[in-house]
């Protein structure tokens, strides 16, 4: 799929077909702008049906064609078992769907994955916006006989916290691919350190504070790249001018944004993946850096926990800066058989939990079950 901006939902339905396509045809339904984009995507047709390379169909609305009549038109016209919504909010393809079904004019199952938009980090940010749409959404029973997809068991409390116990909760992780390419870079020179970080520059992926942990950083040599659009453009700024009085030893540099066909070969040229993120209830940018050799350094606001005692990275509390920065200072002392060792492990851990067979078939059946 084009988009690529919003990050994580947007890979999480590429791994979906991904995985599945042998088995089930997918439709997918979205617009003709990435994120923050004001064109539309190159190489696609807009208001018709385009078959993508893994076989799926995709449906690219135009802002000028879309509206909640020809929405509906679509789906009358199509042929499906059910319909998995990729969002929590969006008003084009969450609430308008939902309204349609609540007119009866959808009759089909619907599946829904929030993708960690009602964790309390999410929504303390525009809390009072957010909290009192959830109250109305609840009033008017809006999101009521449907199944919620739950990528851990963090999001199956969120969803039944604000939602109720009595809800349809199946909890299946997140799907990722593998890299096309394996690692072969290794070099690591002590008190030399390639920091990168891939996601958008943004509150909920806390950035200033991954700038703000590396002040008390002043010995070695470190690189830090920072890959995502730039989301708010007052936080921006905040990190910009953060970044220009760090210690000298510490080059920082916001690249912009990344291609989803840029990524893989981006993230082997590091050895730190630094996102210590509000909250994510899965993290594929976390998983695609370990994937390709890059050792996590990340907040314990994620699925993945333990890093430090199974030796693949580190975990910790966001009340702790001080403890990211003497991880950097570790890291920095790090030699190349030691990188090596650790970012291989790294990478076996990403790759079994990737092909988990547990996790497609759970997913297989979610779907057949629908059927």
């Amino acid at each position: 799929m084009p988009s690529y901006k919003a990050g994580g939902p947007v890979k999480s339905v590429a791994a979906l077909v991904f995985h599945l396509k042998e088995e089930f045809n997918f439709y997918i339904i979205t617009g003709n702008k990435d994120l923050f984009s004001t064109e539309p995507h190159k190489g696609i047709k807009s208001n018709e049906w385009n078959v993508l390379a893994n076989g799926e169909q995709v449906f690219y609305f135009s802002d000028e064609h879309f509206s909640w009549k020809n929405l509906a038109a679509l789906l009358s016209d199509t042929t499906y078992d059910c319909i998995y919504l990729n969002s929590f909010f969006s008003k084009r393809f969450t609430i308008y769907p939902l309204l349609l079904k609540k007119l009866n004019r959808i009759n089909k199952l619907i599946i829904i994955a929030p993708r960690g938009m009602l964790s309390s980090g999410a929504l303390h940010l525009k809390s009072q916006k957010k909290n009192a749409f959830i109250a109305l959404a609840k009033l008017f029973s809006l999101y009521k006989n449907l199944i919620w997809h739950a990528t851990s068991a963090q999001e199956e409390g969120e969803i039944k916290n604000i939602f109720g116990t009595n809800e349809t909760v199946y909890k299946i992780s997140n799907l990722t691919m593998p890299p096309v390419e394996s690692r072969t870079d290794y070099s690591k020179q002590v008190n030399e350190l390639r920091v990168c970080c891939v996601a958008r520059i943004s509150k909920v992926k806390n950035i200033l504070f991954a700038l703000e942990a590396l002040q008390t950083v002043t010995t070695g040599n470190i690189v830090f790249d920072l890959y995502g659009p730039a989301e708010e453009a007052d936080y921006y700024k905040q990190c910009i001018e953060l970044a220009a009085t760090l210690p000298k030893n510490i080059t920082i540099s916001f690249k912009g944004d990344l291609q989803n066909n840029e990524v893989e070969q981006a993230l082997k040229k590091y050895h730190l993946f630094f996102l210590p993120t509000l909250n994510e209830n899965f993290g594929h940018a976390i998983v695609e850096a370990m994937l390709n050799g890059c050792i996590p350094l990340i907040s314990n606001t994620t699925p993945w926990r333990n890093l430090q005692g199974q030796n693949i990275g580190w975990d910790i509390a966001l009340n702790e800066k001080e403890k990211f920065a003497t991880v950097i200072n570790i890291a920095l002392q790090m030699n190349q058989t030691t990188f090596e060792t650790k970012s291989k492990a790294v990478q076996q851990y990403a790759l079994t939990h990737c092909m988990d067979v547990a996790n497609i078939d759970a997913y297989k059946k979610l779907f057949n079950f629908i059927k």
